[in-house]
């Protein structure tokens, strides 16, 4: 080792690190004391000396992207936890449930009100799970009522809450083991999953999500009426009503999209007057009677083939237990009113549909008692209902509410086919009737839920040789259009 003489010497790069006086010999003094306290010198200490900002121009940097971090200490990785992401704000939370309290609690009252206002109050302090579960349910409700929908025009373009909830509730489900300990907040957190991809058309999504809120309700026994009496009254009727809200939900989606089903009718209902609201217990219950109506069986024969066979002698008996169920409808809220209606004509309307697509390629020919005009009819008593009642509560319903009205509508249509193969008087005297259901149909599709419905061009493409071009009811994107150019003019 050579050593210098005369001028004075440089400070070792030793020294310099560490920032210590030096004596300038070769070797330190402290060379040997200095390699021995690195050698010990713990990594935390040197992360420690980083700010938040270098450490993410380290991770910025591209020299590093790709780097195997098994090469690295495993201390780096357990120095700090990665800060979470914000929630969703106290106000915006307590908004939706507002919402959701406001219309649709009485077609959906499967929560505890004063526990989720509570929960709303602090959602940083939540457990994923729960946080999770009003995400879930904000999304439902800012999409099942269409929030996202422009009221000024429909080219705008504007920030979609209703999917930025969606993610962040599904975001947060990957946070915590969902089957680790099955619970009813993920079952209903399922559930309003479901209701949002519902109202978003993706079926699959949506079929999906129903599924797995059906087998947490599996998972919880909640199929099992012994389960009820290990719990408390209040908790027993809570849950009673999440299974009988499957159960409608289920039943309808699966003759909807021609799907099996699952539940039965095997738990008893929950007791109308111990609810909070007894005139909305009341008409929740109805609607689950009216579903109660058809058979399992049904569901079957709906997923066949038309040529498969099927027990058409057994459809007058489900027809007429539908068709003469007489819920109270002056006891009930404007949304359960609407909700019983629009249902009950519904079913009949898939059971004539049913036997008209099917009659013909039975063996042997059945008189069913359902009456050729039901559609008609039905749609009749639908209009009558939706006329008497404010637009916020038919727009509760969603999509669900837009695909039964179509449904109607394309029934009538069918019915047209039929009728004009006919001679006899009964085609002249029902056109009048077809037409004005019909346009009443149209009408209602066009301005629901603030929009024009998906499903408005696809019926109005049926109807217009029956209406006429003048009778075509003009889509809601026109009068915006037509009246901002008015204002425009009038400027």
């Amino acid at each position: 080792m050579y050593s210098f003489r005369g001028a004075p010497a440089r400070v070792c790069d030793n020294c310099r690190r560490r920032k210590i006086r030096c004596n300038r010999e070769h070797p330190c003094d402290k060379y040997g004391s200095s390699t021995l306290g690195l050698d010990a010198q713990p990594i935390n200490n040197v992360i420690a000396g980083f700010s938040p900002t270098s450490m993410s121009s380290l991770n910025d940097c591209p020299s590093l992207a790709g780097y195997d971090a098994s090469l690295l200490p495993s201390e780096i990785f357990t120095t700090e936890p990665a800060p979470r992401p914000p929630r969703i704000s106290s106000t915006q939370l307590q908004a939706h449930l507002h919402v959701f309290l406001t219309y649709l609690y009485p077609i959906m009252p499967v929560v505890d009100k004063n526990a989720f206002l509570l929960d709303c109050a602090n959602p940083e302090a939540l457990d994923p799970r729960r946080y999770a579960l009003l995400v879930a349910l904000s999304a439902a409700a800012h999409l099942q009522l269409n929030l996202d929908m422009s009221q000024t025009s429909v080219s705008v373009d504007i920030p979609q809450l209703g999917q930025s909830l969606l993610d962040e509730a599904l975001r947060t489900l990957q946070q915590f083991g969902l089957l680790d300990d099955p619970h009813v907040d993920n079952l209903l957190t399922m559930f309003f999953l479901f209701a949002a991809y519902g109202n978003l058309r993706k079926t699959h999504q949506a079929w999906h999500y129903l599924n797995q809120s059906i087998c947490f309700a599996y998972m919880l026994k909640l199929n099992v009426e012994s389960t009820y009496t290990a719990l408390s009254q209040h908790e027993a009727d809570m849950r009673r009503r999440i299974y009988w809200l499957l159960f409608i939900t289920e039943r309808a989606y699966a003759l909807q999209t021609g799907r099996p089903v699952m539940l039965r009718g095997a738990i008893q209902k929950p007791v109308v007057f111990r609810s909070e609201s007894p005139t909305m217990m009341y008409g929740f219950i109805s609607l689950a009677l009216l579903f109660e109506k058809i058979s399992p069986e049904f569901y079957e024969w709906n997923i066949g083939d038309l040529g498969e066979p099927c027990d058409l002698s057994s459809l007058t008996t489900i027809f007429k237990s539908v068709a003469f169920a007489s819920p109270l409808l002056e006891e009930v809220s404007e949304t359960s009113r609407i909700d019983l209606v629009l249902t009950q004509q519904w079913l009949q309307t898939r059971l004539w549909r049913f036997y008209m697509d099917r009659k013909g390629f039975c063996q042997a020919q059945y008189n069913s008692d359902l009456p050729i005009l039901l559609p008609v009819i039905a749609g009749k008593s639908v209009m009558v209902c939706l006329s008497s009642v404010a637009q916020k509560s038919t727009d509760a319903h969603g999509i669900g509410a837009e695909q039964k009205l179509y449904d109607i509508g394309e029934c009538i249509f069918q019915l047209t086919q039929h009728l004009s193969r006919k001679t006899n008087k009964l085609w002249k005297v029902s056109a009048v009737d077809l037409r004005d259901v019909l346009y009443g149909i149209l009408t209602t599709l066009s301005r629901i839920r603030g929009s024009q419905s998906y499903l408005l061009p696809a019926l109005l493409q049926q109807s217009q040789g029956l209406l006429g071009f003048k009778d075509v009811p003009q889509p809601l994107s026109e009068v915006y259009s037509s009246s901002e150019t008015d204002n425009e003019e009038s400027i």
